[in-house]
Parts: C-alpha cells; sequence; structure tokens
C-alpha cells in the first residue's frame, strides 16, 4: 500500500511539474476553463445578471423581458471594434466577451449563447444585400421553439419561416417590439417598414429593411437545455451552487496561465472580466491601473469611461428606452 502511495504521489507531482512548466498542458488548461461546452464564464454572467434583475429570467412568462434585457446588456458592454478602440477578434463565446471589442457575428455569437440560460432558441443569420453579399449578422428568435430549429440546423427552412421569427440585433440594440410597446414579427416589420425608419442599419441598395427582407442564412442556433451534454449540464450545475468569488478566481486562473497571452493583454483581460460580471468598482481600478505603456491602454480608458458615465452598466428592464419611441416598455410585453 505505501508503494502505491509513492507511485500515486510521484505521478501527481510530475504531472503538475508538466503543468507548470511546459505551455501545452496550460494552454490546454485555459482553453477547457473557457470553452464552449463548460460555458461556465457566459452561464455565470447570466446568473449574475438574473440576480440584478426583478423577475426571474428563467422563467417562460418573463422569457420577452429577459431577452430585452440581455440584447441590452450586449449593446452595452461589447462593441464594435472601431467604437472600443481595438481589433475584432475570432475565438470562442467566452473569450470574445472579455475581449470586448466585437464585430456584428461575435455580439450576435454572445447573444445567443446568454439566451441559452433562458432556454429560449436563437438562430444567427446573415443578411445579404441585392449582390449577394453579407453585409451583417444578427439573431432572429424562435419564442415558442414552433420553427422547429435545432443544433444541426436544417436549412430546408424557407424565408418565410424565419420571417416568423422575432429580430433582436445587439449590435445596434434592436428589438422586435413596435410603438405600441408589442413584439412582432419580420412578417410585421416587412409589412409596417415606415414604422422602423429608425433601424437604419438594416437598410441596403437605398431600399428600407432591404437585408432583412433579401435572402437570409441561418449559420447556426444555441442549445435548448435538452441538448446539453453531460459535460454542460454539470458545468451549468456547478455555477448554480459554487460561489461566485470562487469563479471568478477559476476564470484570472484560466487568464494567467494562458502562454498565448502577453502581460499588457492578460491586464485588460481581468479588468474585463470583473466588467462583465458586474463588478464595476473592481473593473475601474483594473481599468485604472492600465497604464499609457500598456499596449490596452486605449481601450481600457473606453471602457473605463464608459462604466463611469454609465453606459456601459447593467440597465433594468425599467430603465430601457425604445429606439423607436424613445419611451420605455410597457410591463406587459
Amino acid at each position: 500500500m505505501k508503494k502505491i502511495n509513492t507511485f500515486l504521489l510521484i505521478t501527481f507531482s510530475a504531472l503538475l511539474l508538466c503543468v507548470l512548466i511546459f505551455d501545452y498542458p496550460k494552454k490546454f488548461i485555459s482553453r477547457l476553463i473557457f470553452s464552449h461546452e463548460l460555458s461556465l464564464l457566459t452561464h455565470s454572467v447570466f446568473y449574475k445578471i438574473d440576480k440584478e434583475t426583478p423577475f426571474d429570467m428563467k422563467k417562460k412568462e418573463n422569457q420577452k423581458k429577459s431577452l430585452v434585457v440581455l440584447n441590452n446588456y450586449t449593446y452595452d458592454f461589447f462593441r464594435l471594434p472601431g467604437l472600443a478602440k481595438l481589433n475584432n477578434l475570432d475565438d470562442g463565446v467566452s473569450w470574445k466577451m472579455l475581449h470586448g471589442s466585437i464585430a456584428c457575428d461575435g455580439v450576435t455569437d454572445i447573444f445567443l449563447r446568454l439566451a441559452e440560460s433562458s432556454n429560449t432558441r436563437v438562430a444567427m443569420i446573415f443578411l445579404y444585400n441585392n449582390d449577394i453579399i453579407s453585409t451583417h449578422t444578427l439573431s432572429l428568435v424562435d419564442l415558442d421553439d414552433s420553427i422547429g430549429l435545432d443544433t444541426s440546423v436544417n436549412l430546408s427552412h424557407t424565408i418565410n419561416d424565419l420571417n416568423k421569427m422575432y429580430l433582436f440585433d445587439p449590435s445596434y440594440n434592436y428589438f422586435p417590439i413596435n410603438k405600441k410597446s408589442q413584439f412582432v414579427n419580420v412578417n410585421y416589420m416587412l409589412k409596417n417598414k415606415i414604422e422602423f425608419l429608425n433601424y437604419e442599419k438594416l437598410n441596403s441598395d437605398n431600399i428600407r429593411l432591404n437585408l432583412l427582407q433579401n435572402q437570409k442564412k441561418v449559420f447556426f442556433t444555441n442549445r435548448a437545455y435538452n441538448e446539453y451534454s453531460i459535460i454542460s449540464k454539470l458545468a451549468l450545475r456547478i455555477v448554480r451552487i459554487v460561489p461566485t468569488n470562487y469563479l471568478r478566481l477559476l476564470f484570472k486562473f484560466g487568464i494567467f496561465i494562458n502562454p498565448d497571452l502577453d502581460d499588457d493583454y492578460k491586464k485588460f483581460l481581468y479588468a474585463r472580466l470583473e466588467h462583465v460580471l458586474l463588478n464595476y468598482d473592481d473593473a475601474i481600478v483594473n481599468y485604472s491601473k492600465i497604464t499609457y505603456k500598456n499596449s490596452y491602454y486605449d481601450s481600457a480608458q473606453y471602457w473605463y469611461k464608459r462604466i463611469k458615465s454609465s453606459q456601459s452598466v447593467l440597465k433594468k428592464y425599467k430603465d430601457i428606452f425604445s429606439p423607436l419611441t424613445g419611451l420605455k416598455f410597457s410591463k406587459d410585453l
């Protein structure tokens, strides 16, 4: 028995030494912590938002309001590259969230992954102009799962099927809500274009909402809970029961141990981590520690100022305004 214990101790020590010395194990562990299969960060962010929201975002009766909150959060916390003073990042959702400066497809990816925690089916949609060039990406939501989308992405769905879905565009904070605060699908929007004059980013070729009425392509969809693997379900359970501070330490460890990240970028990611988890005071401290000598100084200052001006802090549903009317939404969506 003593020999077995000695062998196990030596084996464990050797494995630990490999992790501490060699880059590949470090990178593997870091990528695992922030992997899509585990989705530890996206689930943690959702539950932090849910905790700050006066209604239960996981309940079906609050689905519409929850999606409005998530769309607005995504718009406020993740900005297009030209705005956030940093180049786009093409990587997994968790890394995109930490990076913060993301193109429209990445912003859409973040929104639909967050919506997974409300068990809502969301598809990433490529929109095309008249030259059949995809110039924008957004989300279409299947509120009652009636369209039959799944993670295999059945491409037999027609444009008529997709037009029955509900538009969320976190890149520009567009909602599927008309001036009467009614949830409306794409068909309604196309029949009432004059009502959506403010949605000018969906125009093309001098035609109002042309991107929306042209051919659309489903790139992929998020997962429903019954499609989660055993590992994904276990990870979700971990997020629900493990204290947030322990998960924060795990995320920081995942950043620290990654050999592909330079020290300047790690300091920036530590600040972003606190920011997306709604720890504003800690985020401000971390952003302010990034000096002009750091490569990410401009982006850090951008986010620092957005927190101080309350532009990148979580807005409660009652404080979110319609882009159509400039007024708050009604309470009975």
